[in-house]
């Protein structure tokens, strides 16, 4: 495919493009396009008499380059246990080639030095990509810094411009880069440690604040502050706090007057200033660290044992920032304690142009699918890790989109709210409609009640040149409410409400036991119902805090055409994490219960701080799937593990089935087939079955009883070989090993018939046997009782009924004793 493609480009990029050629070419690409089930990842059509347009290639080449260079999870880290050789390379190598690569392609394009298509797709990889993962492969072989005269050769770049970069980064971010600088300089924190091994340092730590107050200019009160984090004993702190009283006694107002001046009026930098500052930080970042980050991750297994060790004794941890290393390299070495984010200074300012940025491509995928119309609402999912790593990138998306933009005090903390005028916004304003996990709603308040007011603003704006969607949703949901049976006035105020949670302060939907529970649901719709209930209270205002309203949340769901989950991660993925599908997919179910209408659904994707984007959920599931769980490479590194990686191919595998419940058309019957023959035929020979039965023969059977349950509900168009060949190997594997007695494995009594009829009657009576013999050890135990969840929804059933039937008894008795009454007073009147 990648071959085909570079001739096309060859004959697009030729002096004189003849379509003769150029037909013949996209017509070859899509030949293997089909073959390889790409076009249904990109929903495009697949008549190889008819060739793909450029752009459509273009979109093949950025797919086909991703699923090459996909960074994908190997077997589970064991605590204590080092890293090899390979990797740790592997690690580095993820952790810096993107942000070189990245950040010279944007350099180059300041320096107008890109042309055509030549930063995307095979030219990216080729030109950017590979270069950088030989830099970074040498210096690591090397074991050795980078200088400075290195840095700027790579960058191609003067020594000034490296010296400007540091200033203007300085200015920006002030003392959040403290920790970048310190790993810079080879000071990564040390882990507080009572062992010997890991106290004795080539430099104490005051000597090391000194080199980094030479190099970074820090000033003497950060210095401190961080001499304190870093374990420098009392008396060279005492040492660096008289040095600085002495330095400043001399110039103290004039210091005064300075620093009072710099947080007034922060120096000002043009865009193209602080994009350039911004490459060539991440390059020096990258390149100056590759062995460091090689040595932290050495040592981190080292660390963290003996942090435990000190925790215990009660020691101190020394902090850090959290997330995966190849989003967030500052999280090494690991074994320390990770902080979250200030709430009030967020969206930072990199974040408020990210989400600017991600907006905008929201609009553009929208509009490219949809005839060039905007969609009129985006419902958007805040996580609190997404919304720590990325300092609000999320919530800066939201507020773009409603034209609002944030302001902040001298203290950099977003504290005010600013309309963008409708001719300097350039389209019209997008309603929104946000619902919160419970972590966010508990660390970030705040910036719900933002949120709020950025939807009064948006929806009072007058005079707009474009149309406002804000006002015309505000509308829309208070007839919607009216319609209902909600008063005008109570309508009227609950007609702006946009952010949602848990109910009862609860962090999660409650709809995931649901969704897997297949015997207990016949129409989506009874999980749609469940899903507004669950996460229909209001968390917009102090004042209607946790508050639940019937029909508000339905009410904010019109009009919906978005739905947008953030993806910051590089250990997760949409298969891979159940709580996706929950949120996202459980949002896509509810607009599309209230609407009507299935919305489109995108992925804000952050794993590459240099290369942030939105995606298509079918077609990032498409990568994942390739990359991953249909990948022999991916299997053959998860059949290294334990029974917790193969615990994961089943967890990817339910959660698949998750999807196809909340969104079928992001799940194919093709990908059912593919997981089909990779687990259950072993078409790759890499005896997916033994390991499974050595290691952990509950993961097998659950994904056998998975497919089969996808299959009875229709969702998968199995044949009928396919469903003997998965009945015999659930009931093999279940008769000797014992069921595992998952949801599906045990508490399905529909599944369980279904299965039992697609297999031989002697096996099915062992099979039925086996089942009843471990539910009933369950149901018997004294450490309490797991009740049959047939028995169970009978008993739902049956107590409906018996509550049904006791409310009309009771109304019978009060009517029967008030005539009794009135009877008797008449009476006595008489």
């Amino acid at each position: 495919l990648t071959d085909a493609i570079a001739s096309y480009n060859k004959e697009v990029e030729s002096d004189n493009p003849d379509n003769s050629r150029l037909d013949p070419a996209s017509r070859l690409v899509k030949k293997y396009v089909v073959e390889l089930g790409i076009h249904r990842e990109l929903r495009l059509d697949s008549l190889i008499s008819k060739p793909y347009s450029a752009s459509e290639i273009s979109r093949i080449e950025s797919f086909a380059e991703e699923l090459a260079n996909e960074k994908i999870t190997g077997a589970l880290y064991v605590m204590g246990i080092p890293y090899d050789k390979d990797k740790l390379k592997s690690t580095v190598l993820a952790m810096t080639v993107d942000p070189i690569a990245y950040s010279l392609l944007s350099l180059d394009k300041q320096r107008g030095r890109i042309k055509g298509n030549k930063s995307e797709g095979l030219a990216f990889t080729g030109r950017y990509l590979t270069p950088a993962r030989t830099l970074v492969a040498n210096i690591l072989s090397e074991n050795r810094v980078a200088t400075d005269i290195e840095i700027c050769k790579i960058a191609g770049i003067s020594m000034d411009d490296l010296q400007s970069a540091r200033a203007i980064t300085e200015d920006l971010n002030g003392s959040k880069d403290l920790f970048s600088k310190m790993m810079v300089m080879g000071s990564s924190m040390p882990v507080a440690a009572p062992t010997a091994k890991l106290s004795e340092r080539k430099e104490s730590p005051s000597t090391k604040m000194k080199k980094m107050m030479n190099a970074t200019g820090m000033s003497p009160e950060k210095a401190i502050e961080m001499a304190k984090k870093m374990g420098a004993d009392s008396t060279a702190i005492a040492k660096m706090s008289a040095a600085m009283k002495r330095n400043s006694s001399k110039s103290k107002d004039k210091g005064t007057a300075t620093s009072k001046a710099k947080a007034m009026s922060a120096p000002k930098y043009t865009k193209e200033e602080i994009q350039k500052a911004t490459a060539i930080m991440e390059i020096e970042r990258a390149v100056r660290n590759v062995s460091l980050y090689a040595e932290a991750l050495a040592n981190s297994p080292e660390y963290e044992l003996a942090s435990v060790i000190n925790a215990l004794n009660g020691g101190f941890i020394a902090p850090t920032s959290g997330g995966d290393p190849v989003l967030n390299p500052l999280v090494l070495p690991t074994g320390r304690n990770m902080f979250a984010i200030n709430a009030e200074e967020t969206p930072s300012a990199v974040a408020w142009e990210k989400g600017k940025t991600l907006a905008d491509n929201t609009l553009k995928m929208y509009r490219e699918a949809h005839n060039d119309s905007l969609p009129r609402k985006v419902s958007y999912t805040l996580w609190s890790s997404e919304f720590i790593e990325t300092e609000g990138a999320t919530v800066a998306q939201i507020l773009y989109m409603l034209g609002v933009e944030p302001l902040r005090d001298p203290f950099g903390r977003v504290t005010d709210l600013r309309l963008i005028p409708s001719e300097e916004l350039g389209r019209p304003r997008i309603d929104v409609v946000v619902q919160t996990s419970g972590q966010l709603r508990d660390l970030a308040a705040s910036r719900l009640f933002l949120i709020t007011r950025a939807v009064e603003m948006a929806s009072q704006s007058k005079d707009d040149k474009y149309p406002n969607y804000v006002s015309e949703g505000v509308v829309e949901s208070e007839k919607h409410l009216v319609d209902k049976g909600v008063s005008p006035k109570e309508a009227r105020e609950m007609s702006t409400t946009r952010v949602f949670g848990g109910v009862d302060g609860n962090y999660g939907s409650g709809i995931q036991e649901m969704v897997e529970a297949g015997d207990r649901w016949d129409d989506e719709t009874q999980i749609a119902e469940t899903y507004i209930h669950n996460m229909g209270a209001s968390y917009g205002s102090e004042k209607d805090w946790e508050k639940m309203r019937d029909f508000a949340f339905e009410a904010a769901l019109t009009r919906t055409d978005v739905v947008v989950q953030p993806r910051q991660s590089n250990t997760w993925d949409a298969l891979s994490l159940d709580h996706v599908y929950e949120f996202m997919g459980g949002m896509n179910l509810a607009v599309r219960n209230v609407t009507g209408k299935d919305p489109d659904a995108y992925l804000a994707d952050y794993r590459n701080r240099s290369h942030a984007k939105m995606q298509e959920v079918k077609e990032a599931i498409g990568v994942e799937s390739r990359t991953t769980i249909l990948n022999p490479t991916y299997i053959k590194e998860k059949m290294n593990g334990g029974a917790g990686d193969a615990s994961g191919i089943a967890d990817v595998v339910r959660n698949t089935y998750g999807w196809n419940v909340m969104k079928p058309d992001v799940i194919d019957n093709e990908l059912w087939n593919d997981i089909y023959d990779t687990y259950i035929k072993d078409s790759h020979n890499l005896g997916t079955k033994d390991f499974f039965k050595n290691t952990n023969p509950a993961a097998i059977e659950e994904i056998t009883a998975v497919m089969l349950e996808t299959a009875r509900k229709g969702m998968w168009k199995a044949t009928d070989e396919q469903l003997a060949t998965l009945a015999e190997l659930h009931t093999e594997i279940v008769n000797e090993y014992q069921p595992s007695c998952s949801g599906f494995v045990c508490n399905n009594s529909k599944l369980r018939d279904y299965i039992a009829s697609n297999v031989d009657k002697a096996t099915a009576d062992a099979y039925n046997n086996s089942i009843s013999n471990i539910r009933a050890e369950n149901a018997g135990g004294d450490d309490g009782v797991v009740m049959k969840k047939d028995e169970l929804n009978n008993i739902d059933k049956v107590t409906s009924r018996i509550n049904s039937g006791l409310v009309l008894g009771i109304v019978a008795i009060c009517a029967l004793i008030v005539f009794l009454v009135i009877r008797r007073r008449r009476n006595l009147n008489k």
